[in-house]
């Protein structure tokens, strides 16, 4: 989760909106989390907007968005040293976001990474001796994406 400090608060923008502009965000947990890149239409061309998000539920609202007037480019994942196996943090391009249910104990899910570079990164765990579901794949690079042509 990230945090935010009344002193990183920005005062500019409409006034009287309810949209608040922070100078910096502190990521509270030791968990990965994403950065989302995403267009909508505006009368000079394409905008774009970015997400830092630290849950796949915020990411799945944020997919659900999707319209011929807002769009995600790319989800890039931000994984930590326990997570990648490195002595420090990682960014990686998303390719899917994969889910694994255990049937016997549908609470416990392992989600599996398939990150740019051909890397794989687990997280979550589901005992070996239980069935598990089939796969569900919340994300897919390919499925979930669209790409603006540059001309």
């Amino acid at each position: 989760m990230f945090m935010t400090h009344s002193k990183a608060e920005q005062l500019f923008g409409r006034p009287f909106s309810q949209e608040q502009f922070w100078s910096h965000v502190e990521l509270s947990t030791d968990d990965l989390w994403y950065y989302v890149c995403t267009a909508h239409t505006r009368a000079e061309g394409p905008g774009r907007r970015y997400f830092l998000l630290t849950k796949i539920a915020d990411l799945m609202a944020l997919m659900e968005e999707d319209n011929d007037f807002f769009w995600i480019e790319h989800v890039m994942v931000m994984t930590p040293p326990h997570i990648n196996g490195t002595d420090c943090w990682n960014m990686h391009r998303l390719n899917e976001l994969i889910a694994i249910a255990d049937s016997k104990n549908l609470t416990s899910v392992k989600y599996m990474y398939l990150l740019d570079d051909s890397l794989l990164y687990e997280t979550g765990a589901i005992s070996e001796s239980n069935d598990q579901t089939e796969p569900q794949i919340l994300f897919s690079e390919e499925r979930d994406t669209y790409q603006v042509s540059k001309n």
